[in-house]
């Protein structure tokens, strides 16, 4: 008896390249959830800040301080060190990997520790809701402050302070906030069919309802 076959829907991107297997992007998002009955939402902290490694262009100077993530098969949430790096790569390779802006940075900076993007099935939560809203560069910070009422504990440029001081917990609790705002705006579009964008905290600032089809 033959196994049964999951049926992917491909995007346009699938055309423009030469490889017979797509990549995650050329996926349609409903096919990825249709694939994985578990995810992974990562978050990656870095020891130095684009200006001292020359610019975007050279992420992969960063270095990883912390990386924290929630594995949905465990239900619980993980932090890896440096040397630990490859523990999660593995994790990776096993999972729908979720997170937010991940393709432009966190995925990147963790190829010089052996990460292979092309091995990984990828959910960038900021990616999808740029498409559907036609907007640029929105901030995490904003669509948990109209999803959640909630917001980042802190930013990057304090988690670089912290990594040159040594003070790896503080690093380590900040991030592992982030893979759970991360998560719950993930799962809150799954069960609610939409999320919400604010991008300014005042009282009487702008909500956007925002439809997702994240299931």
């Amino acid at each position: 008896m033959n196994a049964p076959t999951t049926r992917v829907k491909l995007n346009a991107s699938f055309w423009k390249h030469l490889s017979c297997v797509p990549f995650s992007e050329d996926v349609i998002p409903s096919s990825l959830f249709l694939k994985h009955r578990h995810f992974l939402v990562i978050d990656v902290e870095t020891q130095k800040l684009v200006q001292e490694v020359g610019g975007w262009e050279h992420v992969d100077k960063l270095g990883i301080s912390v990386a924290c993530a929630y594995d949905s098969k465990t239900d619980q949430f993980l932090s890896y060190r440096e040397n630990e790096l490859k523990n999660l790569i593995d994790l990776c390779e096993e999972r729908l990997v979720v997170g937010y802006n991940i393709r432009g940075f966190d995925l990147p900076v963790m190829v010089p520790y052996g990460l292979d993007p092309k091995r990984l099935d990828v959910f960038d939560i900021m990616y999808d809701l740029e498409t559907l809203t036609r907007q640029r560069f929105l901030k995490l910070e904003a669509v948990a402050r109209g999803t959640l009422n909630a917001g980042k504990s802190a930013d990057g440029l304090l988690a670089v302070e912290w990594w040159k001081s040594g003070q790896v917990q503080k690093i380590i609790d900040y991030c592992i906030q982030d893979v759970r705002v991360t998560r719950d705006i993930f799962q809150f579009g799954r069960q609610n069919g939409y999320v919400k964008i604010q991008r300014s905290a005042e009282a009487d600032a702008k909500v956007t309802q925002v439809v997702v089809q994240w299931n």
